[in-house]
């Protein structure tokens, strides 16, 4: 195992668990580097990407990215948890600029990165509209205002008459519905874990052992 995906909707907790997971990984004995979904030296896609996103080549610089990525760390004994990299940084914005072909996309993705025996860690509210709202409510105004408005303009949203923060919470409900629909059909080994607020330590411990990162007794 080289490369550990996170994914989820905004406020499932990716980042802290990324945080936590290469942690883990370190104590085990696994030399691991764990980036957030933005950052600018991402291995992949760092952050000028995002001006490509909306460029119908975005999906080809996207597997390009990573082919070189896995042709850089398939033979160096480097555990990479990514978080947001399979989904959210790619598939999402896809799926806001209406760009077509998205299954395609993900099975090519699959395909380069298999050398790097990848996992996936799913984080999945039981109601991703009504999680949304309380990411909503947790992180304040002044975020849901900023994401809203990023939202309602994008083709997606329009095409859908998806506005203001109903239509947020219901932008995340349909990407969510998409993750469900790639995650029943990915061919990497995935654990999808049921994210409840509060419940932290669960969500941790289930993907610890998923991962196989759990310190002998």
């Amino acid at each position: 195992m080289h490369l550990i995906f996170i994914e989820g909707i905004p406020g499932s907790g990716k980042s802290t668990l990324a945080e936590k997971i290469c942690a883990a990984a370190a104590r085990v004995g696994y030399d691991a580097k764990w980036y957030l979904e933005e950052s600018k030296n991402h291995p992949v896609h760092p952050a000028t990407w995002r001006i490509l996103k909306s460029q119908p080549s975005f999906a080809e610089e996207c597997l390009r990215s990573w082919s070189n990525f896995v042709e850089q760390y398939q033979k160096r004994n480097i555990l990479h948890i990514l978080e947001g990299s399979a989904f959210q940084s790619t598939v999402r914005f896809m799926m806001e600029h209406k760009q077509a072909g998205i299954e395609d996309y993900y099975r090519r993705f699959e395909d380069i990165i298999r050398p790097l025996s990848p996992r996936m860690v799913y984080l999945r509210p039981r109601d991703a509209a009504q999680y949304a709202a309380y990411v909503s409510r947790f992180r304040g105004a002044a975020w849901t205002a900023k994401v809203g408005e990023y939202l309602e303009r994008t083709h997606y949203s329009v095409s859908r008459g998806l506005s203001g923060a109903h239509g947020m919470h219901q932008f995340w409900a349909e990407y969510t519905a998409l993750c469900d629909d790639l995650i029943a059909k990915t061919s990497m080994p995935a654990k999808t874990i049921k994210v409840v607020p509060d419940e932290w330590d669960r969500h941790l411990t289930e993907a610890i052992n998923f991962l196989g990162l759990r310190e002998a007794n």
